[in-house]
């Protein structure tokens, strides 16, 4: 790590010692582009961060938030530009560098290691030892649970990681900061899985760290979020700042304007016929076993999904809803009870979301079992039809770029035919799944699991538009998400899981609330409303 003073010359300076703070950021004509893809990812971009503050950068996908932070991180090096770090200018070689002053990254992609526990994952980098040599495995687990009841999180430290919940991977990445006083925090979309009460505790969380004079940089698409926990604003828009804006002097429709630059784009077309009595998908009394003879982690889950509506699905982490999903993606077999799909048995392996008998499905782990990272976006394409794209035995490219160079366009996905998936923004990766797994012609059934996860306000309404037109055209979607919004905005009916059983069952209506859901997830009452009659 290099460093120099204000007069161009080379200082060094010990890491950030536990309780002191770093003062002052400014980032100054940031450049970075990639060569493989073409993408000018930041193109002069400045910031400047202040102790004590909660500071949001927003801007659709693609706009170059993640990748300024990164470099801020110590994950990218950029092309040109400077950053000062308490006056002092600075040029990060690695995330060591950045780790030394204090600076710390949550990742949208989670980077846990699977063979650890959830407590390992945390102390990994500053563990307890025994001896000065071996790993005290007690003693991480303690410090783990300290720092969870410390700061209100919901997460078994002694769990392993290849067992977590998305929302529990999340927390293990946001605690493995805190335990090591990081002195500035990067957040990249932070509460994309955490529901309204969990939220809630979390802000309470960030607003007690920049009391206590951290810096908090918040990367998010949530307007009113960022609005309600921020004071400051930095707008960019094509790897360009717009702005920086205070918080109280900014409004909703202010900042979507500044945010979006254009209004969005809507569309769609035809769908398979099925009788609209009939259901498409049954859960019929399915149990999910828990392990070590532990209660199982479905309990007899029942319920029925019909063309044409939507049916939500929502639960805190680790109450069922990650193993419905499993299910649903041929990788968990019930230990009792049945799955159906349209009069028949549900299947093992799902055909390419536009051919007959077509499942679409958007997992909540889109890098990991939404996509492969190594590939380009048309052989992700490719992939899920064999029949479509590989005539003879032999991969059809032109047919297969044709086809994704469309979804491209369609979803405004900032990157070519031939990019590889892993140089695309996590934004833009869920994109490019949208655009595969909501294509024409429709899936009969569509299981979308946190489908707006990470996506700005223009991608999202997008979203929104193509799941609203499918179901007047006939599709049977199944919405499991722990965005409430998302779930009051889109549903017919609602179930909700606490403890791996239906905790409520209820029709959607202007009545229901946030708070109210919230209340049957954490256990605190049940509620049941007569199901909604086939076909209305």
């Amino acid at each position: 790590m290099k460093l120099r003073n204000s007069e161009g010359n080379t200082q060094f300076r010990g890491p950030i010692r536990k309780g002191e703070y770093v003062k002052h950021v400014v980032m100054l004509d940031i450049y970075k582009a990639y060569s493989e893809s073409g993408t000018q990812a930041n193109c002069g971009a400045c910031l400047e961060l202040k102790a004590g503050t909660i500071h949001a950068i927003v801007g659709e996908n693609g706009a170059g938030k993640t990748t300024l932070m990164k470099i801020l991180a110590g994950l990218e090096r950029p092309d040109s530009g400077r950053i000062l770090v308490d006056d002092i200018e600075v040029e990060f070689g690695s995330p060591a560098d950045a780790a030394r002053l204090g600076i710390g990254m949550v990742h949208q992609h989670f980077m846990i290691i699977p063979g650890f526990t959830a407590a390992e994952n945390v102390v990994f980098g500053a563990e307890p030892r025994r001896a000065n040599f071996f790993l005290d495995g007690a003693a991480a687990i303690a410090r783990a649970r300290e720092e969870a009841l410390r700061y209100g999180f919901s997460v078994d430290p002694a769990k392993q990681a290849s067992e977590l919940s998305v929302g529990e991977r999340q927390q293990v990445e946001i605690l493995r900061l805190l335990h090591r006083d990081g002195s500035i925090l990067i957040l990249d979309e932070p509460t994309s899985v955490l529901t309204e009460q969990e939220t809630k505790v979390f802000f309470g969380i960030l607003r007690s760290l920049a009391a206590r004079g951290k810096i908090i940089v918040l990367v998010s698409h949530k307007i009113r979020e960022v609005l309600k926990i921020s004071d400051k604003i930095t707008v960019m828009r094509r790897g360009k700042t717009l702005g920086e804006f205070p918080s109280m002097k900014m409004t909703e429709t202010k900042l979507s304007a500044l945010v979006m630059g254009r209004k969005p784009v809507s569309r769609r077309e035809p769908v398979r016929p099925w009788p609209p009595e009939v259901p498409v998908l049954v859960f019929d009394s399915v149990v999910a076993a828990g392990k070590h003879r532990g209660p199982p982690k479905l309990d007899h889950l029942s319920f029925s999904a019909f063309p044409g509506r939507i049916l939500g699905l929502c639960a805190l982490a680790g109450n069922g809803l990650a193993e419905v999903e499993e299910m649903l993606a041929g990788k968990l077999r019930p230990s009792k009870g049945r799955i159906g799909f349209k009069g028949g048995a549900y299947p093992r392996l799902r055909k390419a979301p536009w051919l007959e008998g077509g499942i679409g499905y958007v997992p909540s782990d889109r890098v990991g079992r939404g996509s492969c990272p190594g590939v380009t976006i048309w052989e992700n394409f490719a992939a899920l039809d064999r029949k479509g794209f590989f005539p003879m035995g032999m991969v059809d490219g032109k047919r297969a770029k044709k086809v994704a160079a469309s979804a491209i366009a369609g979803y405004s996905i900032q990157a070519a035919p031939d990019s590889t998936v892993g140089e695309l923004s996590g934004g833009n990766i869920q994109r490019m799944i949208l655009a595969r797994e909501l294509s024409d012609p429709p899936p009969e059934l569509l299981v979308l699991c946190e489908p707006s996860w990470g996506l700005d306000l223009t991608a999202t309404d997008h979203l929104y538009g193509r799941i609203e037109a499918l179901k007047a055209k006939g599709s049977t979607i199944l919405l499991i998400s722990s965005n409430l919004d998302e779930i009051l905005g889109l549903t017919d009916e609602i179930i909700v899981l606490h403890e791996g059983k239906t905790q409520g069952r209820l029709a959607n209506s202007p009545d229901l609330s946030r708070e109210s859901l919230g209340a049957l997830m954490l256990g605190l009452e049940s509620r049941e409303t007569a199901p909604i009659a086939a076909g209305t």
